[in-house]
């Protein structure tokens, strides 16, 4: 199924009518709840955008390319009051959707065809990633990107079309952008993108063998051709964005800084921090002391200067020596967990879907005698597969990794219903059954997605209003600078549009996304202060735990600063709800 040619007015028909669903989930999500940020890192983030952290706008978040970045900034730059970033996230997956539903509905001929399809997959993509929609994480908003995309390959013009090049140029925009926001997320979906490019040429292929052609024909080279081109122009597209991004973090602090962050990720989210006494000559070896040890277990290593980059690089690449198995086994215990995960639901929303679609895909298939179709969900099921292996061999299975995964193979299995619907031969009381059969799963899933969110809205909500007075009793102590025990932090999130103020903010995480980087450094800076242990130590600074955890107690301080040669004690000076205040003092100074 291809784009059909349409006139003007119907193009901007099909554009407003496509425009109305999406905005109309929009405005019913807005009622219904506020927008979030999902994760801290989306947080810190725009912290670092909107210059709340530094207290100048920066592109340097650490995660998205700087291009992108130094633009998200120069908007808090021009009108800092306005959450851009916020903007930028919600208008990118709202805007994605739109692309999806206009260009589904573009490629059909019936206005109840096109109303209807644009009526079912806004509902369907509103309910399966209700929590997405709701919570909203960029690497999530790259998968939604990358999604729009899809679509404009499996449904565009032909390479021999005159409007080809001038099409995709939306498409090339949607990937760069989604390379820009979440680099790893999209070259994770890349194979999805090539695939539907893959099947585009296969089609060409099989109408030439249609017309009993003998050779490769002149519009099979053009396809390849065209194809290649697109693909051509991407890629550098990514390499000056990649080089832009290089140039941004040149300097030795930002190498030595980007190393500490991609070393303590892999300590802390693939290989875990190997136990301080079955390991203790190896810390010993490197100089790690107990109490340093502590500092790592508990993330608040930004207290001690000397756990840089190449300790935690030691660290990490002893823990990668240590995982226990090799790679057969590691293969092995990939596939086991592959069907384990299905067998037992998983992710029972999105399997039930993606198994009846396969189901009734093959069935057609089969009843039709259609090789190519067969040899499509081949290439779609290996693909899939191939990657959920992947990511299983590499142990990071988190929903804002493996939803896209989802969506993108759920948007192919789509394509190959609207691609092969003519030559099916479903019978209508089988369309009518088929289609029954999606909306009852349809129906359930909102029931349990809208429970979902509902909780997982409410309990937001209420912790929050610890965070929200912290904040406010830090803004009237602007005198005063605070680090926070990172765990007791982790609780928290933040609303997209509300408690948007660029204001800076006089406290830091004592071993959050940020430490150890020149941003880091020039908060610090800013602050008057030189380093966390000293300004604890000099009272320059307060620590700050949630008394209502006896875990969180910051009695871990006394043998770490011992280690350091110096006694101290600690002193509650202040409460703000759950967060106690505490100071260090000297015991000699005490005395």
């Amino acid at each position: 199924m291809r784009l059909t040619a349409l006139s003007g007015k119907e193009k901007w028909r099909d554009r407003g009518f496509a425009a109305l669903f999406v905005i109309g989930l929009w405005v019913i999500l807005a009622i219904c709840f506020d927008f979030y940020y999902d994760l801290n890192d989306d947080s810190a983030m725009k912290d670092i955008l909107s210059g709340a952290y530094t207290g100048t706008p920066d592109g340097h978040t650490i995660q998205m390319l700087y291009p992108l970045g130094w633009l998200v900034s120069l908007f808090y730059r021009l009108l800092p009051a306005i959450p851009w970033y916020g903007i930028f996230l919600c208008g990118s997956q709202f805007l994605a959707l739109w692309i999806v539903v206009y260009s589904v509905s573009a490629s059909l001929r019936s206005k109840t065809g096109k109303l209807t399809a644009q009526c079912l997959i806004t509902a369907a993509a509103g309910i399966l990633f209700l929590y997405e929609w709701i919570f909203v994480q960029y690497t999530v908003t790259a998968g939604l990107l990358a999604c729009g995309a899809l679509v404009r390959l499996c449904m565009g013009p032909s390479p021999g079309e005159a409007r080809f090049y001038r099409y995709h140029i939306v498409t090339v925009c949607l990937i760069v952008l989604a390379f820009f926001l979440r680099t790893e997320m999209l070259l994770l979906l890349c194979p999805f993108l090539a695939l539907a490019a893959f099947l585009r040429v296969a089609d060409q292929w099989k109408a030439d063998q249609t017309e009993k052609k003998t050779a490769v024909s002149k519009a099979a080279i053009q396809t390849v051709k065209g194809y290649a081109l697109l693909a051509v122009a991407t890629g550098i597209l990514m390499m000056a964005g990649l080089a832009a991004d290089k140039a941004a973090y040149g300097s030795a602090q930002w190498n030595a800084f980007r190393q500490f962050f991609d070393d303590r990720t892999r300590v802390y989210d693939f290989y875990g921090i190997p136990a301080y006494e079955e390991h203790r000559a190896f810390y010993d070896s490197i100089g790690l002391s107990e109490a340093q040890y502590t500092l790592l277990d508990n993330y608040n290593f930004d207290l001690d200067d000397a756990i840089d980059a190449g300790m935690m690089h030691e660290i990490a690449e002893y823990a990668a020596s240590h995982q226990g198995m090799g790679i057969f086994r590691r293969l092995y215990e990939s596939v086991y967990a592959y069907g384990y995960r299905f067998l037992h639901g998983e992710e029972l929303i999105f399997d039930l879907f993606a198994v009846a679609s396969y189901f009734f895909l093959i069935r057609a298939a089969l009843a039709t005698k259609n090789r190519l179709l067969l040899g499509k969900i081949t290439l779609l099921f290996g693909l899939r597969s191939a990657l959920w292996l992947f990511l299983l061999y590499r142990g990071r299975m988190v929903a804002r990794v493996t939803h896209p995964l989802y969506l993108m193979e759920l948007t192919m299995l789509g394509f190959y219903f609207l691609s092969g619907a003519a030559v099916f031969q479903w019978k209508k009381l089988e369309k009518s059954a088929i289609l029954s059969l999606y909306v009852i799963l349809l129906l359930c899933t909102a029931f349990s997605q809208v429970q979902t969110v509902r909780g997982q809205y409410a309990q937001r909500e209420a912790v929050n209003v610890q965070w929200q007075s912290w904040k406010q009793y830090c803004r009237k102590r602007p005198e005063n600078y605070y680090y926070l025990d990172v765990y007791s932090s982790v609780a928290y999130s933040e609303k997209m549009f509300s408690d948007t103020g660029p204001g800076y903010r006089n406290f830091d995480l004592a071993g959050g996304w940020c430490v150890k980087s020149p941003l880091a450094a020039r908060k610090r800076e800013q602050a008057g202060l030189e380093s966390a242990q000293s300004a604890l130590l000099a009272g320059n600074a307060f620590f700050v735990a949630d008394h209502t955890k006896p875990e969180r107690s910051p009695d871990f301080l006394l043998a770490f600063y011992r280690q350091k040669g110096t006694e101290i004690v600690i002193e509650e000076t202040d409460r703000c709800g759950c967060f106690t205040v505490f100071q260090i003092v000297g015991a000699a100074a005490k005395q």
